[in-house]
């Protein structure tokens, strides 16, 4: 009985050994997904930019800006593998909007915001693959207006503001392996109006819609 258990570890002992490598090797190849402590993220936006509303004056509709694009850049930090803080840097630039008949003709307005937000996430999920979250930022916003000639496109006048914005949104976004992270985000933006801005349209903010997809890269 002696000799036959010896002889039966002998002939399992390769076996066992290839299977305990096999294990280790399939353990340390295993993609390491989702959010953890301490970990920094650098993320490329790109989208549309949807005005919320348009104005009037003097009976007439005033639209300072149509459909248009967004852009933007983030640097974000897990405090907490569901929490993060971060900076945003977010452009938007508005189409053409109505032409508006004035007393010295008819014009219209080519319009953008940039604005510089710190900002936070909370996430659901944050150790799987696939993560929803919600985010909001505060921050400064610029927005300037162009008022240009309908007929022949001179500029007669550049409108400017800088003040208070800040953001609240929501995402979605999965790996795509260890380290680059593909979604989309969509927010909605508010963007105080002071001085120029505010004497020449008669309002103190602005509001606006942003739906973009992004791409990230985990360090």
């Amino acid at each position: 009985m002696k000799k036959l258990f010896i002889l039966t570890a002998l002939l399992c002992a390769p076996a066992l050994y290839a299977a305990q490598q096999y294990a280790c090797c399939t353990y340390e190849e295993t993609p390491k997904y989702g959010l953890k402590t301490n970990t920094t993220r650098v993320e490329f936006y790109g989208g549309v930019a949807l005005p919320e509303k348009e104005w009037s004056e003097n009976g007439q509709t005033l639209q300072i800006g149509d459909t248009g694009f967004s852009a933007g850049i983030a640097f974000v930090r897990n405090v907490l593998p569901w929490l993060t803080v971060g900076l945003d840097g977010n452009y938007a630039g508005f189409s053409k909007g109505d032409d508006l008949s004035t007393a010295a003709g008819t014009v219209n307005y080519r319009s953008g915001v940039a604005t510089g937000l710190v900002t936070g996430r909370v996430y659901l999920f944050p150790h799987a693959m696939t993560r929803l979250y919600g985010t909001a930022g505060l921050g400064a916003g610029y927005m300037y207006a162009k008022e240009k000639d309908a007929a022949s496109g001179d500029t007669n006048k550049t409108y400017d503001s800088t003040d208070m914005a800040w953001m609240l949104g929501a995402g979605l976004e999965f790996d795509l392996d260890e380290t680059v992270v593909f979604g989309a985000e969509g927010r909605y933006n508010w963007v105080g109006l002071r001085s120029e801005m505010k004497d020449r349209f008669g309002h103190d903010n602005y509001q606006y819609w942003t739906v973009m997809l992004k791409l990230g890269v985990k360090f």
